[in-house]
């Protein structure tokens, strides 16, 4: 045991003497970083600010800047040292732990001091970056207004009443450019930083006005006042040639043009540009306004005179095609019932055209007394052109729809006779069989037809006819006519097939007595009640019972019989 306790002690103290190595190195290296700190560097930087001629709020912080700079040379950084090398101290006599919380200090301290060395570094930086943008904005700002102003002396001619202004202008950004210059001399950066961007602001709003105005003010020298007597003389010219405008004040409003000159030239010299430009855009507006006017009057009168021999032509012809449809209207209507308002429409279409030529022989006369105004006129003919082409083609349209009246008519009553000749053919089909009668619904039905038959031979034979209503029967009767004829067939071919089944079941009526009582309900259906369906299926029934298949064998032979006389019967 003695042994054990011997080699751990001999373990510990060799530890210990290991950590302590490695704090004193960590020390020394913290040591290290403290004298490779660029302090040399910082304390020229320093010095060449304390020589600069610094005035104002930056003096004021170069001072900070100084009693910072002091503070962490007579104060952070030989605290620094003191506590690195009482902690190597402090690690030598194998106090470990105390080297150990001096390591930590001694890191935070190094860290806190180059952070102070790098924000120094960094207002030194900036502190001469503006002394020396500031005495280059002054070189800038003088080479500027040089070049301002040899450009209003050369081309003075190009601003009109805005020269005075804009040298006035120049003349304060140059005293505002000396007092900048004396800022920046006397190191008051602060204020000079305040002042400068003012004086780019007006600087370029300066270099901005120098451009905008030469345009303006040559269209208020030259180019307005040579458009607007243009203006007067076409105007002139075109009112004694007897042109007239739909603006009746035309000339008024011409030579307004020139005091609304007047005033943008008044605005310029006090360099109200935003003025001059609202202006400029509204006098540049009526004066092409006034331009298209008198040149759309100009465009339109050989267009106006070329369209008056068309348009008298075109309402001739239009009036005489109307009058030849309200003729032939008048002459249908004794006939035949016009439904679609055809002679009310034709009639008002005479009106229109009378409308029309009105028009037209109004502005023929203005023409010829020069009072007319010739854009209107052109609108007036082409408004004409389009209400005649519509009147033409809805009286086509009316002739057409009317045109075949007669032949529908012949159509309907050659129609009426095939209803009338099938209806006999049915009575006749139906009286050849001799039978005891005809049930009430077929009867019925037949009258029905017959009747409806009968309304249209008095309506197609009316003073007036309504072929609309002709039209409307012929298809009505058609349908049920078809229906007639199908009622007619199911009629006799369950008549005659009842009675040659009851014929063919008297073979079995002895035998048989279901049969003799079939064939006795089924004579009594067929003779009483006249109900030739319940008769045939009466009889079928018992008959399919007794001779199986015997019904469809003689009704495929009926039918087959029907199919072959058929034709010899409608031949005859």
């Amino acid at each position: 045991m003695l042994i054990g306790i011997i080699i751990l002690a001999i373990v510990i103290y060799a530890g210990v003497l290991i950590y302590q190595q490695v704090l004193i190195r960590k020390l020394k290296a913290v040591d290290q970083k403290r004298q490779a700190l660029d302090i040399d560097q910082l304390v020229q930087a320093v010095d060449q600010v304390k020589r600069m001629s610094l005035t104002g709020k930056t003096l004021e912080q170069v001072k900070a800047l100084v009693t910072d700079f002091q503070e962490l040379t007579d104060n952070r950084l030989p605290r620094l040292a003191k506590q690195t090398s009482q902690a190597i101290t402090a690690a030598k006599q194998y106090h470990v732990f105390a080297a150990q919380q001096a390591v930590g200090k001694a890191n935070e301290s190094l860290k806190v001091a180059q952070q102070a060395i790098d924000e120094l570094q960094a207002q030194v930086k900036s502190l001469k970056d503006l002394d020396t943008q500031h005495k280059e904005a002054v070189k800038s700002l003088e080479g500027k207004y040089q070049s301002l102003r040899k450009t209003l002396l050369a081309k003075n001619f190009m601003y009109g009443p805005a020269i005075d202004g804009l040298e006035g202008q120049l003349a304060q950004l140059e005293d505002d450019n000396d007092h900048f210059r004396e800022l920046t001399s006397q190191g008051d950066h602060e204020k000079a930083a305040e002042l400068l961007a003012q004086l780019q602001r007006d600087t370029d709003r300066l270099e901005e006005m120098i451009q905008q105005i030469p345009p303006l003010f040559k269209n208020i020298e030259t180019q307005f006042p040579d458009q607007i007597r243009e203006l007067q003389q076409g105007e002139q010219t075109l009112t004694a040639e007897g042109y007239k405008y739909p603006e009746a004040d035309l000339s008024e409003q011409i030579n307004a043009l020139t005091d609304q000159v007047a005033a943008s030239k008044t605005a310029l010299g006090d360099l109200d540009l935003d003025t001059v430009s609202q202006n400029d855009t509204a006098i540049a507006t009526k004066i092409d306004h006034f331009y298209d006017l008198m040149e759309q009057e100009m465009n339109a009168k050989p267009k106006a005179e070329a369209n008056l021999d068309y348009l008298a032509k075109f309402i001739a012809h239009a009036k005489n095609q109307n009058s030849l449809l309200l003729r032939e209207l008048e002459r249908l209507n004794l006939n035949y019932t016009l439904d679609h308002q055809e002679l009310e429409t034709a009639r008002g279409f005479r009106e229109q055209l009378r409308t029309i030529e009105g028009d037209y022989q109004s502005d023929v006369e203005r023409m010829h007394d020069q009072t007319a105004v010739m854009t209107q006129v052109v609108s007036r003919q082409e408004k004409q052109k389009q209400e005649m082409t519509q009147i033409e083609q809805q009286q086509q349209e009316i002739n057409d729809s009317v045109a075949g009246l007669a032949k529908e008519e012949q159509q309907a009553r050659e129609t009426l006779q095939q209803f009338e000749f099938e209806m006999h053919s049915i009575k006749r089909q139906v009286e050849n069989l001799n039978l005891p009668g005809a049930s009430k619904a077929y009867q019925d039905y037949y009258m029905v037809v017959s009747d409806e038959i009968k309304k249209l031979n008095e309506n197609i034979n009316q003073v007036q006819i309504n072929m609309e209503d002709i039209t409307k029967q012929l298809i009505m009767i058609q349908s049920d006519l078809d229906i007639l004829t199908e009622k007619t067939d199911d009629l006799v071919d369950s008549a005659l097939l009842a009675e040659q089944l009851i014929q063919y079941a008297n073979r079995y009526r002895l035998t048989h007595a279901e049969v003799a009582e079939a064939s006795q309900k089924a004579q009594q259906l067929f003779d009483n009640d006249f109900d030739y369906a319940k008769s045939l299926e009466t009889i079928a029934t018992v008959l399919d019972q007794v001779e199986p298949g015997s019904y469809k064998r003689l009704e495929d032979q009926y039918y087959q019989n029907k199919q072959t006389t058929t034709p010899a019967n409608e031949e005859a």
